[in-house]
């Protein structure tokens, strides 16, 4: 997300502006007829520029000046007034037909009966206005639509769930072609309480919490608000992710996670969260993550996720080695003795390719704790920062020996085998090397690193120049051999054409009584079948 030009907006519930006599203040209410929330009435205040149509569900706002003395409610060509004074509450609900305001826990001519219930009645009502209704929806008649769904979502919300789906698509279909704003908030709003409707009489609450999260922080980024009304509704959105997280637990949808630390992110960013909030969110994303790894049914969602949620972590600014060091000491030293905790640092300090003397005495004490394939490891990458190769090459031996999965297994012998050609070890690096593409067969970094080791080798495998030359020819059949995977193949390539200049020229092979094309074996530690070649 960009410098903030997309920006989250409230729905209808707006805070005091101020106290002052001069300042303006806020009321917000919802407007009643017959015991019903009332829309398409014009809410106006005296002294006011401010005005406000009710939403489907009656609700207003409308901003009135010190000197305001009334609010004018109209409907058609008929309007009503209604004094207002400093006593005036700031939440004012008002009842069109002068009925009584219902309180927010009434359930004014509600009927809590499921479909299959209000059939067998043969609610002609609900039958009506629900066969109606659907008619028109199929059709895309939303505009015919809406008052027959209207009566099934009022009177019978616990028909069906069908209801709230097909109201969720109107409202956003009609937030689409909204002309502005305040428009498109107000149906973002209605989504909203259709959610927490469904909620309330429906069961899945985890799961259209996170369904609420989701929508409303996607539709954030539509919108163009200030930076304070981006906060605060980006807050909003933050909650409800929260919420639905702390509700559905390793259950969370990745998608909510996702959006979960991308407003993380960005409210850090802002100044509205420390570096903390960032990595105690981080953490809990991934704690759901690694167990939602460990079951097939959502393994493939997790792993598509991750990348988003690491992308995310990295660009946020909060991930550096000072911040990791300032933020985990302490939870070290509250329990130096936690396998999980340490092993979890470790990692953090891997991401970010942090070594220092902390992540070096976290690696040491795992070790002491458990050692096992991954505090070997661990270890073996704390002695080579050191420079202590000897302990390096044996705690990578240890990890490489220790190890069960195959991919971290190649990857041990990989590094131990770098490590062996920096050493000029180099039986020792191709041995290693083989060992890594034995496991993984498409390991094309290992593959290079044998050609490197052969080019190396070329030095000191014989004192004629001729035979020393030959070696090139197998050092450029494992650069070729690289090459035939899209990782390496621009590199492997470029060394290829590099190493084919040592070859011998054409006289020299035949002077050696030597046909281009033919096999050639290489003796000694290499041991290994080439083909003759010659330099072009």
């Amino acid at each position: 997300m960009k410098a903030i030009t997309r920006l989250l907006s409230v729905v209808f519930l707006f805070s005091l502006v101020a106290c002052s006599t001069f300042a303006q203040r806020t009321i917000t209410g919802v407007v009643y007829n017959n015991g019903e929330p009332a829309g398409g009435i014009l809410v106006e205040a005296h002294k006011s520029n401010d005005s406000f149509y009710t939403s489907f569900d009656g609700k207003y706002e409308i901003k009135i000046d010190a000197k305001s003395k009334f609010i004018r409610f109209t409907f058609l060509d008929e309007s009503k007034k209604v004094d207002i004074t400093p006593e005036t509450p700031d939440v004012f609900n008002f009842s069109w037909d002068g009925g009584e305001v219902p309180s927010s826990d009434d359930e004014v001519g509600v009927i809590l009966k499921d479909i299959n219930e209000l059939q067998k009645d043969r609610d002609m009502d609900f039958l009506n206005n629900y066969s109606l209704y659907r008619e028109f929806f199929k059709q895309d008649d939303y505009k015919s639509a809406l008052p027959h769904w209207r009566v099934v979502y009022r009177t019978y919300p616990k028909s069906t769930a069908q209801i709230y789906i097909d109201g969720l698509k109107m409202m956003e279909e009609n937030m689409a072609h909204a002309l502005n704003t305040s428009t498109k908030l107000q149906y973002l709003d209605t989504m909203m309480l259709i959610f927490d409707k469904r909620m309330k009489y429906m069961d899945n609450v985890g799961e259209l919490l996170g369904r609420k999260a989701a929508k409303y922080l996607e539709t954030i980024i539509t919108l163009d608000l200030s930076r304070d009304e981006y906060i605060k509704h980006l807050k909003t959105g933050y909650g409800f992710a929260e919420k639905s997280i702390a509700k559905s637990g390793n259950e969370t949808e990745p998608a909510v996670l996702v959006l979960f630390m991308q407003s993380t992110k960005i409210l850090y960013s802002m100044d509205q969260f420390n570096k903390g909030v960032v990595f105690d969110n981080f953490e809990k994303t991934m704690t759901i993550f690694d167990k939602q790894l460990s079951k097939d049914e959502t393994r493939d969602k997790a792993n598509t996720a991750i990348p988003l949620i690491e992308s995310i972590i990295e660009s946020s600014g909060a991930l550096d080695c000072e911040g990791l060091v300032d933020f985990y000491t302490p939870k070290y030293k509250e329990s130096p003795e936690n396998i999980e905790l340490i092993k979890k640092i470790i990692r953090m300090f891997k991401r970010e390719n942090c070594e220092n003397d902390f992540s070096m005495q976290l690696s040491e004490k795992l070790y002491q704790l458990e050692p096992s394939s991954e505090a070997a490891y661990n270890m073996a990458r704390s002695f080579l920062k050191k420079e202590n190769f000897s302990k390096a090459f044996e705690y990578y031996e240890k990890a490489y020996t220790a190890e069960t999965n195959n991919d971290l297994k190649a990857t041990y012998y990989y590094e131990a085998a770098g490590l062996s050609l920096q050493q000029q070890k180099l039986q020792n690096a191709r041995d290693l090397a083989r060992e890594a593409v034995k496991l993984k067969t498409d390991y094309c970094e290992a593959y290079q690193l044998i050609g490197e080791t052969y080019a190396q080798a070329s030095k000191s495998y014989s004192d004629d120049d001729f035979e020393r030359s030959t070696v090139f020819w197998l050092a450029v059949d494992y650069f070729r051999k690289a090459a035939g995977f899209d990782k390496c193949k621009e590199d492997a390539n470029n060394k290829a054409n590099f190493y084919e200049n040592y070859y011998p020229n054409k006289e020299d092979v035949f002077f050696h009584s030597l046909t281009i094309g033919n096999n050639h074996f290489i003796g000694g530690w290499i041991n290994e079948t080439t083909k003759v070649r010659a330099k072009q």
